[in-house]
């Protein structure tokens, strides 16, 4: 039970960050590039950007990570209950056997999942004590030719562990945020009988750059991980009808 409650935390905090994405994007909604003149020329184009700190999302990731890893510790010391010989106070402790070679019905399915275990441990571990990432929120509103176009800046994280950064003013300085973004652009083009081209549609695509992932994606795909860990360990306990079965 604990460890499921630790599950509801985590899927708060996700659906806590899919309500802020929300309203970013309501917000980026308002503001609005004035056409009037800019008809008169054809080839006019205007963009107005909206780029500001995110940090209420790293928070809540923080948040996410935390009860995840709470959850596992928690999974964990209930295999240990169910293991002869061993005392278990985190999952590290079955990690460290596995390291040695050792095996049995708990620890086999720990196994399982070792490499997502070790991969969520790092990743959280670096964003909780050791680094303090960087999200930026906003968006960019563009209109060309009478064709307005409203795009909002998606609020990416490092897909994997991140690497440390110093947080110095020369760090922040150069940390430019649209470099974790690339920005794909499609124009659909109409042309009437006398030869006159008419920009008809204009589509603006931001998606996070190569080592970034959208924070949503991230947190989707390390809850669908734990679930599955989650049940696994609980299809294993039930097959040891939660009597202890020895470590080889």
């Amino acid at each position: 039970m604990f460890a499921f409650r630790k599950l509801q935390a985590a899927r708060y905090h996700r659906k806590r960050v899919n309500e802020l994405l929300a309203a970013r994007k309501r917000e980026l909604r308002k503001h609005k590039l004035e056409d009037a003149s800019l008809k008169k020329f054809k080839s006019a184009r205007m963009t107005a950007t909206l780029s500001r700190s995110a940090t209420e999302f790293t928070f809540e990731l923080c948040a996410f990570l935390a009860a995840i890893r709470s959850a596992i510790d928690f999974l964990a010391r209930v295999c240990g209950e169910h293991s002869k010989g061993v005392q278990v106070d985190s999952i590290t402790t079955f990690t460290n056997l596995i390291d040695k070679g050792r095996s049995g019905p708990t620890l086999d399915v720990i196994k399982e999942h070792i490499v997502w275990l070790r991969e969520l441990r790092d990743y959280r571990d670096y964003l909780v004590h050791r680094l303090c990432i960087s999200t930026t929120g906003g968006g960019q509103v563009e209109s060309k030719n009478g064709v307005s176009v409203t795009t909002p800046y998606p609020v990416v994280v490092p897909a994997t562990t991140p690497k440390h950064v110093p947080d110095t003013r020369r760090a922040r300085h150069l940390d430019e945020p649209k470099t974790r973004f690339m920005t794909l652009t499609s124009e659909m083009m109409f042309t009437d009988i006398d030869g006159n081209k008419r920009l008809m549609e204009r589509k603006i695509e931001i998606e996070p750059a190569p080592g970034y992932i959208r924070i949503e994606h991230l947190m989707a795909r390390e809850l669908t991980a734990f679930e599955a860990f989650l049940c696994a360990v609980v299809d294993t306990l039930v097959k040891l009808d939660f009597q202890s079965a020895p470590i080889a």
